[in-house]
């Protein structure tokens, strides 16, 4: 068979990739898709970073519910008095003393003993976001 007897081949495009008049069609199609992908992941890391937050503050919680009652009792009695008397005072306003004070409010939220009378005192004792 010669060259004059073959037919041609007719080829379909199944899909347009852009087109010849608009060259820069590929390169904001790159972009959004970079942009995509960088947004998802910061939204995947920010979701797995606050899941770790609050299972570890449900362990630490869990381990205090633990404790048998008359220990746990003692423990909020102590600390309440210690929030009450020494951390509403004014040495208590800065310094390695304050993150002490803090740290013990936070624990006494955690306490299921924790009454409005505690509540008061956790709240004085924890920062505010001020404007």
């Amino acid at each position: 068979m010669d060259q004059s007897q073959q037919g041609k081949i007719l080829v379909i495009p199944v899909s347009r990739r852009g087109s010849p008049a608009d060259p820069g069609a590929d390169v904001r199609r790159n972009e959004r898709k970079a942009r995509f992908v960088l947004i998802g992941s910061v939204l995947g890391a920010l979701g797995l970073y606050w899941a770790g937050v609050r299972f570890s503050r449900r362990e630490e919680s869990a381990g205090i519910r633990v404790l048998p009652a008359v220990e746990r009792q003692s423990l909020y009695a102590r600390t309440l008095e210690e929030v009450t008397n020494l951390c509403r005072k004014g040495a208590a306003a800065d310094g390695e003393l304050r993150d002490h004070c803090v740290a013990q409010a936070r624990f006494l939220m955690d306490l299921p003993e924790c009454s409005a009378d505690c509540q008061r005192a956790v709240t004085a004792v924890l920062p505010h976001a001020r404007r």
